[in-house]
């Protein structure tokens, strides 16, 4: 059985950012620090120690900022290192971090051990025996430089994430024929129809769903929100369904959806 674990699914300006945890037996990795992770992991009682493994899409505070508290919560504490995966610049961006807030502690203390994934070309890497991290370089703001990320488990699901982008080949080429595509849906075409989510680099639900089918998924959830859209779950659903078979689920922080393995 694999859980993808919703610990929040909000956008930069929301009280908690979108982050979650991809588990299964033997395996467990976090996505994204932003903010408020040390608070996220406690609502789930999990403790940053708790955490050997994460991946950081890329380099905006919503992502990153929780960064220095969530290594600090496990340098006394854990017995193992952290293995980070995330871009060159985003790795740039979360050591700097670590430094500023501090100063004191050095990379020993981080416990951290560093996994550069390439923000050029589509790339894969095995994380553990039987779970593969796949990641390819998607369109974001002029110069942050953002990875979409796919899971895939030996006799298991695929779960693919993409957040902080517009609809792009490169997405739907790497969620195809996953189970899950965890997909950002900053706006909403039905609420907010003057809305031009292209220009910030985001998405609509509608466009989300557009992704999933392309792709051949069968499940998308929606992530990234504004509080203003996400108080209407029915309507984000509809809009990415479209009329279709396409099982959409607007989650709320802390609910868990589960994969079964194959037969």
């Amino acid at each position: 059985m694999v859980e993808v674990v919703f610990l929040g699914t909000g956008h930069a300006f929301s009280a908690d950012n979108t982050s979650l945890l991809i588990e299964a037996p033997d395996f467990r990795m976090l996505v994204e620090t932003g903010p408020t992770i040390v608070r996220q992991l406690a609502h789930v009682n999990l403790r940053p120690a708790d955490i050997e493994q994460l991946f950081v899409s890329h380099s905006h505070g919503d992502h990153t900022l929780g960064f220095p508290m969530f290594v600090l919560g496990r340098a006394f504490i854990a017995p193992t290192r952290l293995h980070v995966y995330a871009g060159a610049n985003t790795i740039a961006t979360l050591k700097m971090l670590w430094t500023l807030a501090y100063p004191d502690f050095d990379s020993y203390h981080a416990k951290t051990e560093w996994h550069r994934l390439s923000e050029h070309i589509t790339a894969e890497t095995e994380v553990c025996p039987g779970v593969t991290l796949r990641t390819t370089v998607v369109p974001h703001l002029p110069g942050v430089q953002t990875l979409a990320a796919r899971w895939d488990f030996a006799n298991g699901p695929a779960i693919t994430y993409a957040t902080d982008t517009i609809p792009n080949p490169a997405t739907i080429e790497l969620a195809r024929d996953c189970d899950l595509l965890v997909h950002e849906a900053q706006h909403s075409a039905v609420l907010q129809p003057d809305c031009d989510p292209a220009k910030h680099f985001h998405s609509t639900a509608q466009q989300a769903g557009e992704v999933a089918r392309q792709a051949g998924c069968p499940r998308l959830a929606l992530v990234h929100m504004n509080p203003e859209i996400s108080k209407y779950p029915d309507v984000l659903t509809e809009e990415a369904c479209a009329g279709t078979d396409l099982q959409v689920t607007v989650p709320e922080d802390g609910e868990r959806i589960r994969l079964p393995p194959y037969s």
